[in-house]
């Protein structure tokens, strides 16, 4: 049980520190979760301290999320006297940044929490994996963790769970039965849906909309089998212009941004391109992006990305041979 596990690791280590490390531009599942977990280990361990790590930000949405929870405790480096290390959310080293480097390097104990397919190179690194690729988000193995060790959590560990869960979720598009029931849980304990939703819908930014607008303008439209791929190229938002592709019709969508020499990919695609063609973005397209950029990728079936080195133009046309290679 990974409750159970979790429990065994900490006492074992003693560790008096605890850094709850959160992937760049943290959204609300990473943060929500995080928040949880701090809240938890203080009742298991009421001696140890825990410090939330947000090396490179925090999404809006996740600030909206901190106001809401009245918690403003957030750190961007990581203490030389911290003696254990929690990723949130995190599939992969490259999604820290240069934290990532001093991790990998280090000795401290390492444990993740996340519900993205994990890098070998983090698998090989970790004393401890907490990792479910069926659940819906890190805020759903969260909760589990929360339920085998049986500990009842507050109403406002109970909302940032559930905000987690519907942002990571799609609004439960992406739900399972135990989706359900895990939300219907943190309802009970005092989490307000509607509030939750409230967080999550306010209105996007202009920078987001024009980001959008431009990404759709530059886009190109191939037709791989009986599929249709749209790649596009933007300075920023590649997440959300990636999403706005699928929305406009597309089955596949790889969008890239760059700053420097330093390269961003976000993909998507339908749950029924998925299901009928059995590729997984993440395993079958993004760590293989990720490796050829010298950096890293990763992520769900239907929604991935990779981080690392190289041209916009050479990385678009990677991800179109490799989706056309499994089509094919």
């Amino acid at each position: 049980m990974w409750g159970t596990e979790l429990y065994n690791l900490i006492t074992s280590f003693s560790p008096v520190k605890i850094a709850l490390v959160c992937h760049h531009n943290a959204d609300p599942d990473a943060v929500g979760s995080a928040y949880a977990m701090k809240f938890l280990i203080k009742c298991l361990f009421p001696n140890v301290e825990s410090k939330i790590i947000v090396p490179m930000g925090i999404s809006i949405p996740s600030k909206r999320l901190l106001e809401k929870l009245n918690f403003h405790d957030l750190h961007e480096k990581l203490e030389d006297y911290v003696n254990m290390v929690i990723l949130i959310d995190t599939c992969s080293l490259v999604q820290l940044g240069s934290l990532g480097d001093l991790i990998k390097q280090s000795s401290t104990p390492l444990v993740v929490i996340d519900h993205h397919e994990p890098l070998d190179e983090l698998s090989q690194r970790s004393n401890l994996m907490i990792v479910d690729a069926d659940s819906s988000s890190t805020a759903e193995v969260v909760y589990t963790i929360f339920r085998e060790l049986t500990i009842n959590m507050s109403s406002k560990v109970a909302f940032a769970l559930l905000t987690g869960l519907i942002y990571d979720s799609k609004r439960f598009m992406l739900a399972s039965q135990r989706t359900f029931m895990a939300a219907l849980h943190l309802i009970s304990y005092g989490a307000d849906y509607s509030e939750a939703l409230e967080i999550l819908s306010t209105d996007m930014d202009m920078s987001e909309r024009i980001a959008r607008l431009k990404g759709a303008q530059r886009a190109k439209i191939l037709k791989v089998k009986n599929w249709l791929v749209a790649v596009s190229h933007v300075s920023s938002f590649e997440a959300s212009v990636a999403r706005a592709l699928m929305d406009l019709g597309a089955d596949v969508a790889f969008v890239a941004g760059s700053s420097g020499r330093e390269v961003r990919v976000s993909s998507r695609s339908s749950s029924h391109f998925y299901n009928s063609t059995g590729i997984h973005l993440g395993r079958d397209v993004m760590e293989k992006v990720g490796k050829f950029i010298g950096g890293g990728g990763g992520g769900h079936a239907t929604a991935a990305g990779a981080n690392g080195k190289g041209e916009v133009n050479e990385v678009l046309n990677l991800c179109i041979k490799l989706i056309s290679e499994k089509l094919s």
